[in-house]
């Protein structure tokens, strides 16, 4: 019994005894690491330190750089095309000639139009002749006045058939003219749309060509309702065109005046020079407005914002 005792002792006694060499040599729990607190910028606001971008202050949407004018022609009048004098990539002035339609319908109606017409022209001065000749007969008192009337009444038909002539070779000479196609404007030829051989009606109009006019690009963005009143025509704006790394600065051209009731936006065209066609139409573009805070109700962040195209983040 003495012995079980004397080993309880002993073992209480080396525990005190660690207890001891620990606290003398100046072990102590040190506790939780300190976390410092996050990085703030100079505006109070918490920083990215993961690297990635944050909102843009200036309110930035996204558009088409597309052209000023793009039209599709077709041939005032109905018949075979026979000659085509441009193709896809050409650069056309105002007044050149596009295309033929074969004429020889429209040539063998005017010829008989000025026949009518010549025509029309004799069987005047006849009515004329007779008209001077019945008012001599009637100075003299030598006839009644019925043929007088009946004299008057035809140099006024003769005068009508005769104007209804002159319109008919106005009209057969018209329908030579809407034969050949000319261009209504400066611009480049981008499709062909008929080929030679086709037969192109002008009801319903058959299209033969797209003309696009590139001097200037028009880019078209939606606004939001609530940012209209911080937008002005005049107003300066800056566009980004990323697919050639350009940027231009320029106005806001116009701005419509109604409200998209189920996008509750309204679209600002902005008008850009491209007299230099350095400038292909159809181009993605970023247009920043200098002036116009961007908000947390903003869709996409400007920074955000990609091409039509571009790979989503992470994607390969």
């Amino acid at each position: 019994m003495r012995r079980i005792w004397s080993l309880i002792w002993l073992g209480f006694l080396g525990l005190l005894f660690m207890a001891c060499a620990k606290t003398s040599a100046g072990e102590k729990d040190d506790g939780p690491p300190d976390i410092p607190p996050p990085a703030t910028s100079a505006s109070g606001s918490a920083a990215r330190t993961d690297g990635a971008p944050t909102r843009s202050d200036r309110f930035q949407t996204s558009g088409t750089a597309s052209a000023a004018r793009t039209s599709q022609l077709a041939a005032k009048g109905s018949g075979i095309l026979r000659s085509i004098k441009v193709r896809e990539g050409d650069r056309v002035k105002a007044g050149q000639v596009l295309c033929v339609l074969d004429a020889s319908n429209a040539s063998l109606r005017s010829a008989a139009a000025r026949a009518d017409h010549a025509q029309a022209l004799a069987a005047l001065e006849d009515a004329k002749r007779d008209m001077e000749r019945v008012e001599q007969l009637a100075d003299a008192g030598a006839l009644p006045e019925q043929t007088m009337d009946k004299a008057r009444l035809g140099m006024r038909i003769a005068t009508l058939r005769a104007e209804a002539a002159a319109v008919g070779v106005r009209m057969a000479q018209q329908s030579l003219a809407d034969a050949t196609l000319v261009a209504p404007f400066d611009g480049v030829i981008t499709k062909v749309l008929s080929e030679e051989g086709q037969y192109v009606t002008s009801m319903p109009p058959s299209p033969v060509f797209v003309l696009v006019d590139t001097d200037a690009l028009e880019v078209r963005v939606s606004i939001p309702e609530r940012k209209i009143s911080q937008i002005k025509v005049g107003q300066p704006v800056r566009v980004e065109l990323p697919a050639v790394n350009v940027t231009r600065e320029a106005k806001v051209d116009r701005m419509a005046e109604v409200i998209d009731p189920v996008t509750r936006s309204a679209e600002v065209l902005i008008r850009l020079d491209n007299k230099d066609r350095s400038l292909p139409a159809g181009l993605f573009a970023r247009v920043t407005f200098p002036g116009v805070a961007a908000d947390a109700m903003d869709d996409t962040p400007p920074s955000k914002a990609k091409a039509p195209g571009a790979p989503a983040e992470g994607g390969r």
